[in-house]
């Protein structure tokens, strides 16, 4: 006898993201936050800014706030894709 599985019906996106083979960033509005060391970071599909000095700065995303603490923290580029932030990053995290 085959067992029964409870299995949530696939989302269109989550279809289509596998028909298509792109990464799930690409169709959802999940922000991708990219790294280079501990000097810069990039945000994509961020909401906007909610808080800006040199030592925070807080994002709004789908997944809650992004929050980034450090020293001299600066937005170097900002377009509606997405944000750069450069100085020195000592933490970043989300709060939901």
């Amino acid at each position: 006898m085959k067992e029964k599985r409870n299995r949530k019906p696939e989302s269109l996106k989550s279809q289509l993201t596998k028909m298509l083979d792109v990464p799930p960033e690409v169709v959802s509005d999940l922000p991708q936050v990219v790294m280079s060391g501990n000097q810069e970071i990039r945000v994509e599909n961020f909401g906007g800014i909610l808080e800006y000095t040199s030592q925070t700065i807080r994002l709004n995303t789908k997944c809650g706030i992004l929050v980034i603490h450090g020293i001299a923290l600066e937005a170097q580029k900002m377009t509606a894709e997405y944000i750069t932030i450069k100085g020195t990053i000592i933490q970043i995290g989300f709060v939901v």
